[in-house]
């Protein structure tokens, strides 16, 4: 244990997936940092589902990889089953999800968490308060009161605290303190940061019931396996390190809704116990019953939890019901009927910061040096949570260094859609990453992170030089493969057109590019490599990023085009005291909306849902007069 005089340049407070990537970004930035966690062997336990990736989530953890983060890594490292979702639909849509034994995954954690000793240090202990200098005007962070070891100074705080500030667990009419299962709440903390005058607010999740796998009947349903070859996050990874494991499908019936309607009034969430405001996308099974009656079946995924199947996690069926009531429904379910609960499910309600307070640093606004991320920011996912944590955990770090902060624009990055989505407009629910948030999403595909991110991830220091020279490697095999199937042409000949014939293709009449050939629609590089070999010899990841960047040249070039007009307006500041009813033509409706959700640029005004545009361009023409009026003031000062 390191000495509570030592001062440190960075503290991450929090061992979930947001800490975990803040104090490995941190060390890796090659700054003094100290993790405060509870308890070291629970670093990146997964409280929900055993699983890592999605629409829009598995794009989070490409990023994640991209910036040198180790979610991917660990994640590729205990999995045990691996899937591309939505593999039949366009490339921007295209998602990794993994199932992963949930210990093995907190072992690998660990060890990662170990090899950054050279700049970290692990500090079991409970975090009490933060410090401040107020001599400047605007609090700065001076250091962290622990409960055990006192004062720890430091330049920068991260705080990742999950569902822990003042945490409340529910199941049924039972209430008790915590911040998920096992573990007690941060009570004094989340007082500290009221009193400060943080904005805070109460939010809601919950989880299934894991049941024992030798009790489900998986003869009457439907097996999903995983992909051959399987699908990875970290390019080095070559092969699965645990035996794979199968999910299977079930429904909920009319047997089982009857069990939940009929004792909605026993559920945390009807009874009145619960206050905060629930995800609308992953609602409890109470939820979906009372909101979508007319729905016959919903859809239940048994996912393994371990690589032995000996623990089932339920998805689909959240909920805070009382205990008899969780095992009844889940009796109700086909497959299901002799299943025993090994863990009650239960709802946790906690306390967040309004995101709004926080510059797109992640740094809270008039706090110096205090950064957040991860549920305490509103969000819902371990995705989310430690694609937050590299941000805010790297910002930290490199405002220690004096160094330019890391900022995505939304073309750029999820991570630049959800930073610009939470510090923009804000949350009224725990926010989940999707594909349909990203106005050009197909900018921004799993495959290729690391050519999106590269520049700012070596002019930040996060990832090293050698991973840099992998990154720019595969990038020139894929322009020098581009360039010769530009440069091959194919001669309509008999020769040639025999080849096509027997390629299953049709013949040319005029002198082809090979690229052209790839172009339409039925073809692929695997298709044209009869009539020329060399084709066959680049590689599978190679070929499919090669693919989309044939087939989809025109729509690329459109939202580039696009992404450079949105551009233009996020650069367009809003005044700092926007007095909006003084506005002619702002409908009062839409008045209403900007003075909730605060927008900093036109660009997030142009975002908000329910503005529009004859109200953005209302605003650009009051800004340029406001902007006028201004200059002429101090033209006139000036004489």
């Amino acid at each position: 244990m390191e000495s509570k005089k030592t001062k440190y340049d960075v503290v991450v407070i929090g061992g979930g997936h947001a800490g975990c990537e803040a104090y490995a970004a941190s060390c890796r930035l090659h700054v003094k940092t100290a993790l405060v966690v509870p308890s070291f062997n629970t670093v990146g336990v997964q409280p929900c589902n055993p699983a890592v990736g999605g629409p829009g989530k598995g794009h989070l953890v490409r990023e994640i990889v991209a910036l040198g983060g180790v979610m991917g890594i660990v994640t590729d490292r205990s999995g045990i089953q691996f899937r591309t979702l939505n593999r039949t639909k366009g490339p921007a849509v295209r998602s990794t999800r993994v199932q992963t034994d949930s210990q093995v995954y907190v072992e690998n954690m660990m060890s990662i968490l170990k090899n950054y000793n050279e700049h970290g240090s692990i500090i079991e202990d409970f975090a009490m308060g933060l410090a401040f200098d107020t001599n400047h005007g605007k609090r700065k962070v001076t250091g962290v009161y622990l409960k055990k070891q006192g004062f720890i100074p430091c330049g920068s705080v991260v705080i990742t605290t999950g569902t822990f500030l003042r945490g409340m667990l529910f199941i049924g009419d039972e209430l008790t303190p915590g911040g998920r299962r096992g573990a007690e709440p941060s009570v004094a903390l989340a007082q500290s940061l009221e009193d400060a005058g943080l904005p805070l607010m109460r939010l809601k999740t919950g989880t299934c019931p894991r049941l024992a796998g030798d009790s489900i009947d998986t003869s009457r349903l439907e097996e999903q396996f995983g992909d051959e070859p399987a699908p990875f996050f970290d390019p080095d990874t070559t092969d699965y390190a645990l035996p794979q494991r199968s999910c299977f499908l079930t429904y909920t019936d009319d047997n089982t809704h009857r069990v939940i309607e009929q004792n909605l009034h026993k559920s945390a969430m009807y009874s009145g116990s619960i206050s905060g405001i629930g995800p609308r996308y992953c609602p409890s099974i109470e939820t979906k019953i009372e909101r979508f009656p007319e729905k016959e079946r919903h859809q239940i995924f048994l996912e393994p939890e371990d690589k032995d199947g000996k623990t089932i996690y339920p998805a689909g069926i959240s909920t805070s019901f009382p205990r008899d009531v969780q095992l009844e429904m889940v009796h109700a379910i086909p497959g299901l009927e002799n299943a025993r609960i090994v863990k009650w499910g239960y709802a946790v309600e906690y306390d967040a910061v309004e995101p709004q307070a926080l510059t797109p640093h992640l740094e809270v606004d008039n706090f110096e040096g205090l950064f957040l991320a991860g549920q305490i920011l509103g969000t819902s996912g371990y995705e989310e949570a430690g694609a937050l944590g590299l941000i805010a955990g790297a910002n930290a770090a490199l405002k220690q260094k004096s160094v330019a902060p890391i900022v995505f624009k939304r073309n750029e990055a999820y991570l630049g859609v959800m930073i610009d989505d939470l510090t923009g407009t804000g949350v009224d629910e725990p926010y989940r990453m999707f594909t349909s948030r990203a106005e050009y999403r197909l900018l921004l595909r799993e495959d290729n992170a690391d050519e999106r991110l590269l520049n700012e991830a070596l002019r930040s220091g996060l990832i090293s030089y050698a991973q840099a020279t992998k990154t720019r490697q595969t990038l020139t095999r894929m322009d020098d493969a581009l360039n010769r199937l530009q440069q091959t042409v194919l001669t309509p000949n008999s020769e040639t057109n025999q080849r096509l014939n027997d390629a299953g293709l049709s013949e040319i009449k005029k002198p082809t590019r090979l690229l052209d050939l790839v172009r339409r629609e039925s073809n692929n590089l695997a298709r044209v490599a009869p009539v020329a070999p060399w084709v066959a010899e680049i590689d599978d990841k190679t070929a499919t990023r090669l693919e989309v960047k044939i087939k989809y040249e025109g729509y690329l070039a459109r939202q580039e085009a696009q992404a450079k007009r949105l551009h233009e307006i996020d650069t367009i500041h809003l005044p700092g005291e926007m007095n909006y009813d003084g506005i002619p033509g702002l409908r009062g409706e839409i008045i209403e909306k900007l003075k909730r959700s605060r927008p900093a640029t036109l660009g997030q005004v142009s975002r908000i849902p329910g503005v529009t545009p004859a109200a953005v361009e209302i605003l650009r023409v009051y800004i340029q007069r406001h902007n006028q009026q201004r200059a002429q003031a101090a033209d006139t000062n000036d004489t």
